[in-house]
């Protein structure tokens, strides 16, 4: 319930990814239960990564960030955030001109392929680009 939608602001992208992570996790419980760690804090938890992420691209204002699959790619004003955006774990798709984030076990060692935004949102699906508003300030008054 932690990531529902209408206990979160990010509710819907963090639970595409959670049913996304559940599918894989279904599919192959027999080999993670073989080969998990007895030790709980050595185990690793994407979904608390990913609401990290996912909590600081909202508050920055001018980016346009979407979850397709279990990445994050973020377009818009980023030379402002390039920094924030190193920061948090972000890399730099120079063909595709724009940020991405991901899980380190995602990284493709043999596929060399190139493949369009349009082609990956095809496969992996989206709920959609989302515009970040930037923290809300809270005025003050004496």
């Amino acid at each position: 319930l932690k990531y529902h939608p209408d206990r979160n602001p990010l509710g819907a992208e963090l639970m595409k990814a959670v049913n996304a992570a559940f599918d894989v996790l279904m599919a192959n419980i027999d080999k993670i239960n073989q080969f998990q760690s007895a030790d709980e804090h050595a185990r690793y938890n994407y979904g608390d990564d990913l609401e990290k992420v996912l909590n600081v691209l909202s508050g920055l204002s001018g980016l346009v960030f979407e979850v397709i699959g279990n990445w994050v790619w973020i377009s818009g004003e980023t030379i402002t955030h390039k920094e924030t955006l190193k920061e948090i774990g972000c890399k730099w798709a120079a063909k595709k001109k724009q940020w991405f984030y991901r899980p380190d076990e995602h990284k493709s060692y043999w596929n060399r392929e190139e493949h369009t935004i349009e082609e990956i949102r095809a496969k992996y699906g989206t709920t959609g680009q989302r515009r970040a508003t930037g923290w809300q300030r809270v005025e003050t008054r004496a």
